[in-house]
């Protein structure tokens, strides 16, 4: 029987997209079958201490707090610690979620030499300082050697040199995206072990009737003629918050009856700024549990998702999974989930340096979905197809057995 070692870094991050990821993750491992154990490290809590908790065929080991400059001897005693709780064999597996686990992924091999290792790409270096640009990558890495490059993007050739080699250690890779999936084959020249495996939601979207969804705007004090258009996610610049906000100046011209809904933290005061004079059609709540998130779901007329870049996003399966019409980006990753007129309207980002046309793009589509019904209703269809063909937690439990029994 596999038994599968999880290492996860825990932090206040992990409640956001990697957090879902493992939930659906274990979940899968628990319906296959297998032994599962989740060893956390690096606590945000300085004052917490080792346990071991078992619960059913889930085991976790908890380690405290890794003191800053210390990760290397952290880690060779965190392997020393695991070799009494897990026997080396072929059929154990740890599976790495992060970058810093290079030094970690060393010493696992040394002390379970006979282990299988699995690494899963939630996020990359380069994404977030070239915006997901992935054509101003290939250009970069590519003439990686003259001396100009050099000085421009030092950064970006040592990340990609520092990523090509921690990858190439893996057993196996697991790519959440087409887009990173064809990246990693072809930029970083490896191939054989790579698989893509995208994300799974376990189905629990509620159907509301049009007279629950009228109780529920009352509730949240929603006039019934006005149109919500909705935002989730951790409020940062590349998830496109900035380009929603400059197009409603011009939206709300042409379509006064609206109210963008800003769900998540992260720099709510500094977006604020940026909603001079359409204060008031800007809702921000903060982060919400996720009973409240699926009724806000429920009563969107517009999902936004503008993110300049993804890997497979958890808030845009769920908006999928709730059969929303959807506004989203051509960003890296995003236009793997979306697809124009089939299950969203689709916003080209076109430049990352002249944003206006974004800006635009955005307002263009968002109209289209306020005024054509019968593109509404195509949209939605087609985006509850999405989940089930694609994202569903069957597809991904399948993907994984496949893979488990690969190695």
């Amino acid at each position: 029987m596999k038994e599968v070692c999880i290492v996860n870094y825990t932090s206040n991050a992990a409640v956001y997209g990697i957090g879902t990821y493992l939930a659906e993750y274990v979940y899968c491992l628990n319906q296959l079958g297998y032994k599962t154990t989740i060893v956390e490290l690096g606590t945000d809590d300085q004052k917490s201490e080792f346990y071991v908790k078992e619960d059913g065929n889930k085991r976790t080991i908890h380690f405290p707090y890794i003191f800053k400059g210390e990760i290397d001897r952290y880690n060779k005693g965190v392997c020393r610690v695991l070799r009494f709780y897990l026997e080396d064999s072929v059929n154990l597996v740890f599976h790495l979620h992060y970058w810093q686990s290079d030094s970690l992924l060393d010493s696992l091999k040394t002390h379970f030499p006979q282990s299988k290792s699995v690494y899963t790409i939630h996020y990359s270096n380069w994404s977030a300082s070239l915006q997901g640009n992935v054509a101003l990558l290939k250009r970069i890495i590519h003439n990686r050697e003259k001396e100009k490059n050099k000085e421009k993007y030092g950064h970006i050739i040592e990340n990609y040199k520092m990523e090509k080699t921690f990858l190439e250690k893996f057993d196996r890779i697991v790519c959440l995206s087409d887009d990173r999936f064809n990246l990693i084959q072809r930029l970083y020249g490896i191939k054989e072990k790579v698989w893509l495996i995208p994300n799974g939601l376990r189905k629990n979207a509620r159907n509301m009737s049009e007279k629950q969804k009228l109780m529920m705007r009352e509730k949240f004090h929603i006039s019934k003629d006005e149109k919500i258009l909705l935002f989730v996610g951790r409020i940062e610049s590349f998830k496109g918050i900035k380009q929603i906000i400059h197009c409603l100046y011009d939206l709300i011209s042409d379509y006064p009856a609206f109210r963008l809904v800003v769900i998540g933290n992260g720099d709510i005061n500094g977006t604020a700024k940026k909603c001079n004079n359409v204060w008031s059609k800007v809702t921000f709540t903060g982060r919400l549990d996720k009973k409240t998130l699926y009724k806000w779901y429920q009563i969107a007329d517009i999902a936004l998702f503008p993110s300049f870049f993804e890997e497979c996003s958890y808030v845009g399966i769920e908006m999928l999974m709730h059969g929303l019409k959807i506004v989203a980006s051509d960003g890296f990753g995003v236009r793997n989930m979306f697809h124009d007129d089939r299950n969203a309207k689709v916003a080209r980002i076109e430049s990352l340096v002249v944003k206006s046309k974004f800006e635009k793009n955005l307002k263009r589509s968002i109209l289209g979905l306020f005024k054509s019904d019968l593109t509404s209703t195509d949209i939605k269809n087609g985006a509850k197809e999405s989940y089930q063909s694609k994202y569903s937690i069957e597809m991904m439990q399948e993907a994984y057995e496949e893979l488990f029994n690969s190695l």
